[in-house]
């Protein structure tokens, strides 16, 4: 995570969303400390998986074949 960004801390419940600027995350279920999220974002963003330390952790997370079903 880059340093000159700006930082938020919100908790969430299911079925809550936030909205930052044209992409919404709505927390979908939780369970422990893992938690499913629903993201809606603009086809053309690429959304990445990172690891703690900023490491990409899997390659892009998110599919084509789950932006299309994905309603």
């Amino acid at each position: 995570m880059p340093g000159d960004c700006s930082k938020l801390t919100i908790q969430l419940r299911p079925s809550e969303i936030l909205a930052v600027g044209d992409v919404t995350v709505e927390l979908v279920h939780k369970s422990g400390q893992a938690a499913r999220l629903r993201i809606c974002a603009p086809r053309a963003m690429k959304i990445t998986k990172l690891s703690q330390d900023g490491e990409q952790d899997i390659a892009q997370v998110v599919p084509r074949m789950a932006q299309l079903t994905a309603g």
